[in-house]
């Protein structure tokens, strides 16, 4: 078996004690080909979930053909303002364009969430998956998700409605409406890429779903394939995760919700399913696992950091400034005759040097100082760094030119002069005494972490970057 979905400590419900070296490892020695990362609305995982997987193949724990897929677990809403319930439903990325559509979808939900009952609700509309299927085709695969899913939802209500004593045909009528529906429009966008998610799971519920739909897929041709859901490793963990939840304040489903949210090798799978599934059937669900697992292609998400970049002036190239003595000053020096957003970094210290009257040696020792800490932490990087605090410049001056009043600076921004002379921070740190490597220094090549304190009269607004 493979493709199982999983879920980690990073999910967004903080509902799962799954670590990511023990979930790769755990599903290898189970004997799947791969399993598939599905955060409840959350990406951030994926980087340490393929570089883990890196890592222990590297180190022979995991075969080289295994495959640690990428996926999300959405809430699928018609209307982000009108909400029935917020059903589950499960994408997994093929290829590297399908996780580009992946993290669209997922940052358009979240800048759409909002609060409700103290949660944070971050749905995705239909209408969104649509279009981004259409910008992505070929990209995606969708599973109709576990019982919180649309289609598992009015499943169960089918079946709650053909087993009542007086039964309501046009309530019946309606259901499977919805459900022709919703599989058609499945069918739709993905085609053969949209299977029926069961779970080998013992509750009534999912024993009920999963006999009921076994008709509902052969009867539109659509593929079934397992997922367990898993929220901790294998039943052995059960005990640790429910007293897990029962930390948690609120109210938690903890026994009957979560009891077969594990992991499951073939032999405990197939015996949660054999009164519903034939081992010839069960045999080829696994095969529609595979299938997926096959259409996984090799994922390559790692680039260089992105820095948004600003138009600036264009100062024109020279080999000495003023009255200073350059050659005191190599990587000054440089910058006066490197790109145009070197060139701009550089003379708008000077600049701003000048302008606070503090042309003096000290000042001008720290600048190349620091102008070399950054070169040094750019070239590390690839990227030109000088364009992040050009950037940043830039926003603080539109915050200044707003009415807004800008706070002096937070935390170890304060230390870097050249941040003081473009106006990004207000206090010297040489006036006092802040080190400059409290920000950045050669050994810890990252981006910065720019804070500062933005003000307007009548309300006040923390901004930090």
């Amino acid at each position: 078996m493979s493709t199982h979905i999983v879920n980690t400590q990073i999910s967004v419900y903080f509902d799962s004690i799954n670590k990511i070296p023990d979930m790769l490892k755990t599903a290898n020695l189970l004997g799947m080909k791969g399993i598939t990362l599905t955060d409840h609305e959350c990406l951030s995982g994926h980087l340490k979930w393929l570089k883990t997987e890196d890592e222990l193949k590297k180190k022979g724990v995991l075969p080289s053909d295994f495959k640690a897929a990428l996926g999300n677990e959405i809430y699928l809403v018609e209307d982000r303002h009108n909400i029935e319930k917020y059903f589950h439903y499960i994408l997994i990325a093929k290829n590297n364009k399908g996780h580009r559509a992946l993290r669209e979808l997922s940052s358009k939900a979240w800048y759409y969430g909002y609060m409700s009952k103290g949660m944070m609700r971050v749905p995705t509309e239909m209408k969104e998956l649509e279009d981004i299927v259409k910008k992505y085709p070929n990209s995606l695969i969708a599973t109709s998700a576990c019982l919180g899913g649309l289609l598992p939802t009015r499943v169960s209500m089918l079946i709650k409605a053909e087993n009542k004593k007086n039964i309501n045909q046009n309530e019946i009528y309606n259901i499977k409406k919805d459900i022709d529906n919703f599989i058609k429009w499945n069918l739709k966008l993905f085609n053969e890429d949209f299977y029926i998610e069961i779970a080998a799971g013992q509750s009534k519920e999912q024993q009920a779903y999963n006999s009921r739909v076994k008709d509902i897929a052969k009867a539109y041709g659509i593929k079934i394939v397992i997922g367990s859901d898993a929220h901790y490793l294998t039943a052995k963990e059960r005990p640790l995760h429910k007293a897990y939840l029962n930390s948690k304040e609120g109210e938690r489903e903890v026994d009957q919700f979560y009891f077969d949210a594990h992991m499951m090798d073939n032999d405990e799978a197939y015996q949660n399913l054999s009164s519903i599934y034939t081992e010839e059937e069960f045999l080829q669900i696994c095969n529609n696992s595979i299938e997926i697992y096959n259409k996984i292609e090799e994922y390559n998400l790692y680039h260089n950091p992105i820095i948004p970049k600003v138009e600036v002036k264009e100062y024109e190239i020279k080999e000495t400034y003023r009255t200073i003595n350059i050659k005191k000053y190599p990587t000054i020096k440089y910058l006066l005759q490197g790109n145009i957003q070197e060139r701009y970094w550089i003379n708008q210290c000077l600049e701003g040097l000048y302008e606070k009257n503090l042309i003096k040696d000290q000042y001008l020792e720290r600048i190349e100082t620091e102008a070399h800490v950054i070169k040094v932490i750019g070239d590390k990087l690839n990227n030109c760094l000088y364009e992040y605090f050009n950037t940043f410049q830039h926003y603080i001056d539109l915050f200044w030119e707003c009415g807004s009043i800008v706070g002096p600076g937070r935390g170890s921004s304060v230390c870097f002069l050249t941040n003081y002379l473009l106006g990004i921070t207000q206090l010297d740190p040489i006036q006092w005494e802040l080190p400059y490597f409290r920000f950045l220094n050669e050994e810890r090549v990252e981006l910065p972490k720019l804070n500062i304190g933005q003000y307007k009269i009548g309300e006040h607004i923390q901004w930090c970057a």
